[in-house]
């Protein structure tokens, strides 16, 4: 925002700054103050630097009618860059999700700046000295921006004698920084002799980085400017910007010190530009999303380079990428694709779309003389190239249900249970393709204050509160507990290995007594959340069974200190034996199914999933850790894309689809230049994964073996998941008789976390759990896969009471006709 401040006061103050050169205080002429004469000394040596770097870099011509006219005798081949608007982003029916609006930036141009270097006497190279500053001042005042005390540690060091450093002043500005930053004299006086021990005291160091003086509490602190100043900065944001690129910016070229100003403050600032020698107004673009609510993980933001290694890593990234083999002399294949003032894509399609998105500079060589004065074009190269446009599989409309619906049953949670839920994320997939139709993550945030030069405390706050963490995309990055729902893998493995078919059973009788000697006593209890009775693999899916999945994960082994794996129904002294699969198989099925790596969707940051085995434990693994394996609890993390991905894969009988977010992309003109096509990881039924098992007679040996599923595997569970929606599956309160003729095939998970936080009525200890439903539909001609999740932060809440409805209200989005008609 700018600041409205009194036009005649600012002129006021220029001319009082500039007098006040020349003026006596006290009998006595001013002297200029340490700080001045830093500056002036910073300004040679960056000048002399410059001027060296250029020397050696660019070829000199003589120029006969300079030497003619007693002007510069040489003249200076160099390049003007043009710079080219980054491509537009579109949903996959066409509908535009940012715009590159344009906007007004101020720019100043160090060339035009008033140059200390040409005063003759001491006296006028202070008065050019002060004119610099007032420029930096004044427009500081006039576009509100903050102050940032930075420091030269060498120079507040002075030279260390005997350990002992020689500036007579460093004590005094130890004290000042103490009470300008908070930060004890003493800790200040550590870290700069340590600066100074490592041999990293040379550079300019910003003391308040996270927290700058703003403009309008600066008054405060001028008094600094004549006191203990050696060493010490205050630096307006676009006094630090220009000292910042002086190094990689030529001084006749404008270098943008603040962003979006408005067309009235630009036409304020340009009928003042006599006031301001060297700043300027030029046209510009920022990045203007569409409801960031919607698309602010998927779209991510572009930025700034923090720093120089930033820009020379992005710059060897693209290197080679504006390499014309038809053209090598064309100026603009010789410029960098990066200079420090450009932005990158950070996050989200803009991060990962960097190389289509940011287009091509243009440049023309053109003459300079000594001065900096183009005195004639040499050559014209080809014009700046906008970037290429690209198009997402997101679907708009169902992207905006999507986030109603998360957002409503987040709320309804928060409304019944004092659950504080902070964290959410529903996903929609084209099981056939890949295709992701909708990615919501909630907490939301706003991508386009990366747009504002300065952000409010409320602001700043919402976005460095860590419990929040409003900016990571929790569908992809987030890494959670799947719970119930990852008994579909477990279900899989155990058909797959001939445990179980239809109809084996177990019995469910809500506790059972792992003993933990040879003895059946001392135990531990492992509950079921029901009461099941004889369950068999359908029944497991369709109620969630968690007894039945610990018979279908434990193997029937002996071990030294416990015996044969067993376990005992409560009031029963009669051994049940486990008869599963055991943890190392289970591996293989999670191998199968790509847990525990990314799935490779066009986004940065993406979580790969955490696969639980006992290597990774060192050996040190139990039947307990086995069994909260098997029900999606313990080590094991996946994403809610992950779920998505594997629920996907039962709804299409096996092809387990790299998740895409990018359909393709087109030039400016319209031209397609890629369309991404499906891409498949693996088929479940068909391709095999190897896995190492141990050798049955010696344990310290692998074997490896492969994996793939077999005939009627699938089906057998895709039967359990549609039992989860009939009249006595864990979904049926929220989805039986509600989608009218639309069959749904799902899974309901509720997965514990955290610290206990208090008991049931049985005294059983409690915790925070995340709610999950995934499901797929039409159950006979498979279109979509849909995962929600619902995170409490303080209480319980289950998948089947807040995900489920989500889901349900997600779908009839999507099939309308559908869940209109009657069953």
């Amino acid at each position: 925002m700018v600041l409205k401040l009194d036009d005649t006061k600012v002129y006021k103050d220029s001319e009082e700054s500039s007098k006040a050169t020349h003026q006596e205080r006290g009998g006595g002429a001013i002297t200029m103050s340490r700080l001045n004469f830093f500056r002036i000394g910073l300004l040679g040596g960056f000048t002399l630097l410059g001027w060296r770097l250029w020397d050696m870099q660019k070829p000199l011509t003589t120029d006969p009618d300079a030497e003619r006219n007693g002007s510069s005798a040489t003249r200076e081949p160099t390049r003007i860059v043009s710079k080219a608007p980054r491509g537009i982003i579109y949903d996959r029916n066409g509908k535009r999700l940012v715009t590159n609006t344009a906007t007004y930036s101020v720019t100043i141009t160090e060339l035009y700046l008033p140059d200390p270097a040409k005063g003759k006497t001491k006296d006028e190279v202070a008065a050019i000295t002060q004119q610099r500053q007032d420029v930096y001042d004044n427009l500081a005042r006039f576009l509100g921006m903050n102050y940032f005390i930075a420091i030269i540690p060498e120079q507040v060091n002075g030279v260390a004698k005997k350990g002992v450093f020689t500036n007579p002043e460093r004590n005094a500005i130890l004290n000042e920084l103490e009470i300008l930053t908070g930060t004890s004299a003493r800790d200040w006086d550590t870290k700069l002799a340590d600066l100074n021990k490592t041999g990293k005291d040379k550079d300019l160091l910003i003391v308040n980085q996270d927290s700058p003086i703003p403009v309008e509490k600066f008054d405060m602190y001028k008094y600094l400017r004549d006191k203990y100043t050696q060493g010490v900065l205050f630096l307006s944001d676009g006094e630090l910007k220009m000292l910042q690129s002086r190094f990689y910016t030529p001084a006749y070229q404008p270098i943008e010190i603040w962003r979006n100003l408005s067309r009235e403050d630009a036409m304020r600032l340009d009928e003042r530009r006599l006031d301001f020698p060297g700043v300027g107004v030029q046209t510009s673009y920022v990045r203007e999303y569409d409801n960031p609510r919607l698309y602010s993980h998927i779209l991510g933001y572009t930025g700034r380079f923090g720093s120089q290694e930033q820009l020379d890593n992005a710059n060897k990234e693209a290197a080679g990428d504006y390499i014309d083999p038809q053209d090598p002399n064309d100026p603009s294949s010789k410029i960098p694709v990066y200079e420090i003032d450009d932005k990158i894509g950070r996050t989200g399609v803009e991060a990962w779309m960097e190389p289509y998105l940011r287009g091509r500079k243009g440049a023309k060589e053109v003459l300079v003389n000594s001065s900096g004065q183009i005195l004639s074009t040499i050559k014209i190269g080809k014009p700046a190239q906008p970037g290429n446009n690209v198009t997402l599989t997101i679907d708009g409309t169902l992207q905006a249900q999507v986030a109603d619906a998360l957002e409503k049953w987040i709320g309804e949670a928060n409304k019944q249970k004092p659950a504080k839920v902070k964290e959410g994320a529903a996903v929609v997939m084209d099981v056939n393709t890949g295709e992701v139709l909708a990615m919501v993550a909630f907490p939301f945030y706003d991508n386009n204050l990366y747009n504002k030069e300065k952000w409010s405390p409320a602001e700043i706050a919402e976005f460095q509160d860590e419990d929040k963490a409003v900016q990571v995309n929790r569908a992809t990055s987030a890494r959670y507990a799947p719970g119930s729902t990852f008994k579909l893998v477990t279900a899989a493995a155990a058909i797959n290995e001939k445990k179980f078919v239809r109809g084996t059973t177990v019995v469910c009788n809500h506790y059972i007594q792992i003993p933990i000697t040879s003895q059946p006593e001392p135990s531990q209890s492992f509950r079921c959340w029901g009461t099941h009775g004889a369950i068999d693999v359908v029944g497991g899916i369709e109620n969630s069974c968690d007894i039945f999945f610990y018979n279908a994960a434990v193997p029937d082994e002996t071990n030294q200190y416990y015996g044969r794996s067993r376990y005992y129904n409560r009031g029963s002294k009669e051994p049940i034996y486990f008869r599963g699969i055991g943890i190392n198989v289970l591996n293989a099925y999670m191998e199968l199914f790509n847990i525990g790596k990314p799935s490779g969707i066009e986004l940065p940051g993406e979580y790969s999933g955490n696969l639980p085995t006992p290597d990774k434990r060192n050996g040190q693994w139990s039947i307990g850790d086995t069994m909260t394996t098997s029900i999606g609890q313990g080590d094991l993390e996946i994403t809610p894309l992950q779920m998505c991905m594997i629920t996907a894969t039962f709804a299409n009988g096996g092809k387990l689809y790299q998740p895409r977010i990018v359909r393709g992309v087109k030039d400016p003109n319209g031209k397609d230049l890629t369309q991404f096509s499906p891409k498949l990881i693996r088929d479940v039924t068909k391709d095999s994964v190897k896995w190492n098992l141990p050798d049955p007679v010696d344990a310290t040996k692998r074997q490896a073996k492969e994996f793939v599923l077999g005939p009627g595997v699938i089906d057998l569970v895709r039967q359990g998941m549609l039992a989860v929606t009939s009249a006595t599956g864990t979904a049926a309160s929220q989805m039986y008789g509600k989608v009218g003729s639309l069959k749904v095939a799902g899974k309901t998970g509720t997965a514990e976390y955290g610290d206990v936080i208090g008991k049931d009525k049985d005294g059983n200890d409690v915790r925070a759990t995340r709610a999950w439903f995934t499901a797929f539909a039409p159950y006979d001609n498979p279109q979509v896969a849909v995962t929600v999740l619902i995170t409490a932060g303080e209480n319980s809440i289950e998948g089947s009471t807040y995900a489920v409805p989500a889901v349900r209200e997600i779908l009839a989005a999507k099939f309308p006709n559908l869940v209109n008609q009657k069953a």
